[in-house]
């Protein structure tokens, strides 16, 4: 999963893994008893939402463009004609299709590892991040924590990711004002306090 969960930016890429993780239970249900359940339901309804948002609210898709569709405004009326629904429909389920066989694919090509979680889960019904570690190692591309570790290396060699001068102390220029406004608030409160007596 995406660390840290406060980041509320997610990039095509992102989202595709979020997608392909969410279809997990499906795609082992598949390929260990050879049939699936219900018991993806609530799954299916997210990757359903994260699809649908990709193509009409975050210009995610190439077919549809960079639109994004009110359905606010008049909740019995799509805000697109019957032709683009139709679009919409079909480059989701397409998308759906192939995240579904990329989540087989990287779990018949992990097959064993899939089997010891499973096994370890019928043990203790709850898996940590430790058990985890123990029982697959740790992750391959490392573990990031912060918003800078996860952005860090994202742009190309031709982007200039150094602070603009105007936003060097930003932050510390925050917290300080932040900082005088808890302590005006104190105040405040403290002045309330003895008036009160």
């Amino acid at each position: 999963m995406y660390l840290p969960k406060e980041l509320h930016l997610h990039s095509t890429d992102q989202l595709r893994d979020m997608i392909c993780m969410t279809l997990g239970g499906r795609a082992a249900e598949q390929i260990f008893f050879g049939k699936v359940t219900t018991g993806a339901s609530d799954d299916l309804k997210k990757v359903t939402n994260y699809v649908y948002g990709m193509i009409t609210q975050y210009g995610m898709n190439e077919k549809v463009g960079n639109l994004s569709f009110d359905f606010n405004s008049n909740p019995y009326m799509k805000p697109f004609s019957e032709e683009t629904s139709n679009m919409i429909d079909s480059e989701a389920r397409k998308y759906i299709a192939s995240a579904y066989e990329r989540t087989l694919e990287v779990l018949r090509e992990h097959k064993d590892e899939c089997a010891k979680v499973a096994e370890q889960l019928l043990k203790n019904e709850v898996l940590t991040k430790e058990d985890m570690v123990e029982l697959l190692g740790d992750r391959p591309w490392g573990e990031k924590n912060t918003y800078d570790e996860l952005v860090a290396g994202t742009g190309d060699i031709y982007e200039d990711t150094s602070v603009p001068e105007g936003l060097k102390g930003l932050k510390d220029s925050l917290d300080e004002a932040i900082k005088l406004q808890e302590e005006d608030k104190a105040r405040e409160e403290k002045k309330k306090e003895e008036k009160k007596e």
